[in-house]
């Protein structure tokens, strides 16, 4: 577990997810990366971000996610994209990348597997966990509700317009 000084730390963070990427992974943003990064805590943001390959998009998600984990209570994070692949080869190996990264005590405290990252001693309360969705199978999504609540959407372009509506159906509070 970590101290009341880490605790204190990440409150701290809590409001500021710049400084998150900034001393707890070791990370340089981009000025995009910035950009997105100031609004994603903002009620009811919804951020869409377009641009090409190698741009920093998988990295910044990663970021927001271990972000969220850490400095977000009952945080709940379903992960999707068009394809499984896209979830396991890019997203989660971007996400070990980052966590191998991150400082300690912060690092320690999260458990890392194929398809799942949670916190440690709340594994079933606090995570981020891949789910393919696709247009038959819309309800991969569904049945998620936590005080604080975070969809990822990764190339979000590959993804029907179902999966959309049923992430919108749970946020169905602030």
């Amino acid at each position: 577990m970590i101290d009341q000084d880490a605790r204190e730390y990440l409150q701290q963070l809590k409001d500021d997810p710049i400084l998150y990427v900034t001393q707890v992974l070791g990370a340089s943003p981009t000025e995009q990366q910035v950009e997105a990064l100031s609004l994603i805590d903002e009620y009811e943001a919804h951020i869409s971000i377009r641009s090409g390959h190698g741009t920093g998009k998988s990295a910044l998600l990663s970021w927001v996610i271990l972000w969220f984990l850490s400095t977000h209570p009952d945080a709940k994070i379903p992960c999707t994209a068009a394809t499984q692949s896209q979830l396991s080869d890019i997203l989660w190996a971007e996400l070990n990348k980052w966590h191998r990264r991150m400082i300690e005590p912060f690092k320690s405290q999260f458990i890392m597997t194929g398809e799942k990252v949670s916190l440690l001693g709340a594994e079933k309360e606090e995570f981020a966990v891949a789910r393919t969705a696709r247009k038959e199978n819309p309800e991969a999504l569904q049945g998620f509700h936590g005080r604080n609540l975070l969809f990822v959407i990764d190339e979000a372009s590959g993804v029907p317009d179902e999966i959309f509506r049923v992430a919108e159906g749970a946020l169905s509070s602030p």
